[in-house]
């Protein structure tokens, strides 16, 4: 008679767990007669024809593999069986880094540690209680818009005369910095363009600048602020050396019919393109007046579903926040290499740890509500990404199906229907007619 697999399951934390499995030992010896025959069978050893050598030739020979492979094999079936009698579902799991031996007529014995979801049932998620205004673009604003389009037209142009830097001139510098008289690598940059008075530079590094001329030089130490533009220097003291490369100025066109034709066939006069932008102001809006009440809705289901997180998936999400920056610091030219991922990743924990709990709240709410993502939701998502990215849905769509990516696309959109569905259900109030109302009722 072979004895049942015996399950032990021990709660460590609200997401973790230690599960200890005994593998009885005859079924152990069943599965090492069941893989001597199965070696038997293949092995070719001097002196005995295929299938005949008795099991302590193989021993001799092949006793470590073939014990290597059934410690494997039960590994692996008695796990799956266990988690199956456990009802786990992990979302990481740690193998032991040795796996067990196999002795006969011993039990084959382990226990790894596991993380799995928090188990709760989600609350207040209904009915929020939601603030934000209407959307309502104004003349002034259109104006705004389109005098930002006319500085977005204008042309660099050298200066006509030989002058000094002055207040609002677009400058072209080298610059280096130094520690201690040493270089800091990725601390440097050649033609690197500054507008002085722009507000992107600390003051005191663009007052050291003006009055200087094309082709001079200047030194001077500076306490770099924590939010530079370049993130090896942010918040240290250095030592700059900067070399005036040019001096430019901006050009501004007149806001007329010639400027709108410009910018397209779509555009004959300017009134085209200030009812274009008009919708797109209205659009933006909506999207902005969208994303504040999914901020709110969003920090009253975490407030209301206090829940842990997993360490292993709050990881993964620090590590996508780590590599969506690298790209972004990529794409604007800085030098990445010297940027320490550790010390990235230690300031992405505190959001990915909030983000892995909305996560978690989100998938519950959207199991619960039967939620789900159709065929149609990911071709919809596959188009918004190929838009994105410059590519064809069919590619996308491709290459998310050979990288295995389907399922988290799947997700994120789930995610997304979810707070559309939460939105949907809330109470929004416009703030202006709400403190209008409570004013009333106070008089």
């Amino acid at each position: 008679m072979v004895l049942s697999m015996k399950v032990e399951l021990e709660e460590i934390s609200p997401v973790q767990r230690k599960l200890s499995v005994l593998v009885p030992s005859q079924k152990v010896d069943k599965q090492m007669d069941l893989a001597y025959r199965k070696w038997g069978g293949k092995a070719k050893i001097k002196g005995f024809r295929p299938g005949k050598a008795p099991r302590s030739i193989l021993q001799r020979y092949y006793g470590k593999e073939i014990e290597q492979e059934v410690s494997q094999e039960l590994f692996h079936q008695s796990l799956n069986e266990a988690l199956q009698e456990a009802n786990l579902k992990p979302v990481a799991l740690r193998p032991p880094d040795q796996l067990p031996p196999i002795v006969h007529g011993d039990d084959y014995m382990y226990s790894i540690e596991l993380e799995v979801a928090p188990e709760f049932t989600p609350e207040n998620y209904l009915n929020l209680n939601l603030t934000a205004p209407e959307v309502a673009v104004t003349e002034e604003m259109v104006e705004q818009r389109l005098h930002e389009i006319q500085q977005q037209q204008a042309t660099l142009e050298p200066i006509a005369a030989d002058r000094p830097i002055q207040d609002k001139d677009i400058v072209v510098i080298d610059y280096k910095a130094f520690a201690e008289g040493k270089p800091i690598e990725g601390g440097n940059s050649d033609n690197a363009y500054l507008e002085i008075g722009a507000g992107k530079l600390p003051a005191e590094f663009e007052l050291h600048l003006i009055g200087l001329k094309k082709g001079e030089e200047t030194a001077f130490p500076l306490e770099v602020p924590a939010d530079f533009i370049n993130p090896v220097l942010a918040g240290r003291t250095a030592d700059f050396k900067i070399r005036i490369i040019d001096i430019k100025e901006l050009k501004i066109p007149e806001l007329d019919d010639a400027l709108a034709q410009s910018l397209s066939e779509r555009f004959s006069t300017l009134a085209d393109l200030r009812q274009v932008v008009e919708a797109d102001l209205q659009r933006r809006g909506e999207q902005q007046r969208y994303e504040e009440l999914r901020r709110q809705a969003l920090e009253q289901i975490l407030e209301s579903n206090p829940v842990d997180a997993p360490p292993s998936l709050v990881r993964q999400e620090q590590e996508r926040t780590v590599r969506q920056q690298l790209n972004v610091l990529h794409r604007q030219g800085l030098n990445v290499a010297a940027l320490d991922p550790e010390k990235l990743l230690e300031r992405a924990q505190e959001a990915a740890e909030k983000q892995t709990k909305i996560n978690l709240i989100l998938e519950k709410i959207a199991a619960r509500e039967g939620l789900i993502v159709t065929e149609e939701d990911l071709e919809t998502g596959y188009q918004r990404i190929a838009e994105q990215a410059g590519d064809t849905p069919q590619m996308v769509k491709k290459i998310y199906q050979e990288k295995e990516l389907v399922d988290d696309l799947r997700g994120q959109i789930r995610g997304e229907k979810t707070i559309e569905f939460l939105i949907d259900k809330a109470s929004i109030t416009n703030p202006t007619e709400a403190a209008t109302e409570t004013a009333e009722k106070e008089s």
